[in-house]
């Protein structure tokens, strides 16, 4: 039986052999490390062999990954020569994107990376802006492509994740400890009103821990100096942060929340081509989190 090697994969496995490490690898193709080890072993199962073993230095082929090494590079390099001959003809287009602030990290750079890389002449226009914005610019004809977070999921929409909320703060962090318990949220934060009222029925006594306004930048940076933590999406969060191990069941639990893609239909305009195929990029990315 033939089977097929995925380009993407072979791109992924050829970086973890340059780095020497699954993490630095994951930083450089912007994804996150579970889903590098995720591809890494679907490309074992594929072959049938150990590809990669780890020594003092790091990760290292073993000799059958060697093998594909030089294999794999020679067809990344015709793929990318190929999709750069026949994109020449390519009118380009412009695809407006907006996404949720709390869910930029990690898939976001990692997309907008590989569909500039896709279609050279195209352009992104990228907004991050809270999700019931987005929703009205989207239905406003304004934007083409929108990730939200939403508390549902229904008609319109692609369902890309669900996932509960979860408290996070500084890596090592303490602040979830302090009662009152601080809380470092932007204003407008839609997690802000469903954290509170968890803990308001929990009974426990919450402070604003700083003014971080609407600047969601500064929330984050407040959560990672230790000063407050917030709630975030499972699996989204800021660099810095970390979620909070509540060794001592304190803190309540939160509801849950559907990560949506909305794709505009703009038939028979030039854009369309690229909008459709900056919509499949988004859903490759999320479908290899499911896995």
């Amino acid at each position: 039986m033939l089977r097929n090697l995925d380009i993407g994969t072979l791109r992924t496995f050829i970086t973890v052999v340059e780095m020497a490490s699954v993490t630095r690898a994951a930083n450089k193709l912007h994804l996150t490390q579970s889903t590098v080890s995720m591809q890494l072993k679907r490309l074992e199962e594929v072959i049938g062999v150990s590809l990669l073993t780890r020594d003092r230095r790091g990760m290292c082929t073993t000799s059958e990954g060697d093998q594909l090494l030089s294999n794999a590079r020679r067809l990344v390099e015709l793929n990318d020569q190929t999709m750069s001959l026949l994109l020449q003809h390519d009118d380009g287009g412009e695809v407006r994107f907006g996404v949720s602030m709390d869910i930029v990290e990690p898939h976001v750079p990692g997309i907008l990376k590989q569909f500039v890389q896709t279609y050279p002449r195209a352009s992104v226009r990228l907004f991050c802006k809270h999700s019931v914005k987005l929703l009205d610019r989207f239905t406003a004809g304004k934007l083409d492509v929108i990730i939200t977070t939403e508390l549902n999921t229904g008609p319109g929409c692609r369902k890309l994740l669900e996932r509960d909320l979860v408290w996070t703060g500084a890596v090592h962090g303490r602040a979830w400890r302090q009662e009152p318990l601080p809380l470092a949220f932007t204003r407008i934060c839609m997690f802000r009103k469903p954290a509170i009222a968890a803990l308001d029925a929990a009974g426990l006594s919450w402070v604003n821990a700083v003014d971080a306004g609407n600047n969601f930048d500064s929330g984050a940076i407040a959560c990672a100096a230790d000063l407050g933590i917030r709630a975030d999406i499972r699996g989204f969060r800021a660099p810095g942060m970390a979620e909070v191990i509540d060794t001592e069941n304190r803190l309540p639990k939160l509801p849950t929340y559907f990560v949506n893609l909305y794709t505009a239909e703009r038939v028979g305009t030039s854009n369309d081509k690229v909008i459709q195929e900056f919509s499949r990029l988004i859903e490759s990315a999320f479908t290899l989190e499911l896995e």
